[in-house]
């Protein structure tokens, strides 16, 4: 989110020592669709962590790339309509991801979650949904989340997936920390 602004990045390298632990990071592509999924543990409580992240004008303080947030008419109830500006850059290349996605809370098997699909019409995506699910894990939280994506821009064929997937897995690492850093300080909505 950056929800799914949340899903464009890079750094797969090690977490430290206090941060979300990761337990799988994956990143696929298939022609110009994107998939990423991500397992992590959050030193933080289900109940926290599902606070902090589904309080959207958080999503700045989780993730310093998402520049711009705000809450749209039109959708369905009880989904909400969410707009985001996302900064990605890849070495010395900057560009914005602007998405509209309705979000709607998906609760089951003792587990909270979100589920966003991203309006193409109203998006620099031709297609895009993310599934957030946090489970409770002894005290902690279980996240797991799956996206897939494709950009409605040119991506150029020889290091542009390479780029994107690590664009991915930054952005996807930096929220599971960002969640669970502002969950670890009490942070109010």
């Amino acid at each position: 989110m950056r929800l799914l602004g949340a899903v464009l990045i890079a750094c797969a390298g090690i977490l430290p020592a206090h941060a979300a632990s990761l337990e799988q990071l994956d990143v696929q592509h298939d022609g110009s669709r994107y998939r990423l999924k991500l397992s992590a543990r959050l030193d933080a409580s289900m109940e926290r962590s599902f606070m902090v992240f589904s309080t959207y004008r958080n999503l700045p303080l989780i993730n310093d790339a998402v520049e711009r947030i705000e809450l749209r008419d039109g959708a369905t109830p009880p989904a909400q309509r969410l707009y985001t500006r996302v900064r990605v850059c890849v070495w010395l290349f900057c560009t914005h991801l602007d998405q509209v996605q309705d979000i709607r809370r998906v609760d089951r098997d003792q587990a909270l979650g979100l589920h966003a699909d991203v309006l193409p019409g109203s998006s620099n995506l031709r297609y895009g949904i993310a599934d957030w699910r946090m489970q409770d894990c002894d005290g902690q939280t279980c996240l797991e989340f799956a996206a897939e994506l494709e950009p409605d821009f040119w991506v150029p064929p020889l290091v542009g997936p390479w780029a994107i997937e690590r664009a991915m897995r930054r952005e996807a690492i930096q929220t599971a920390q960002g969640i669970e850093r502002l969950a670890q300080q009490g942070h109010s909505p």
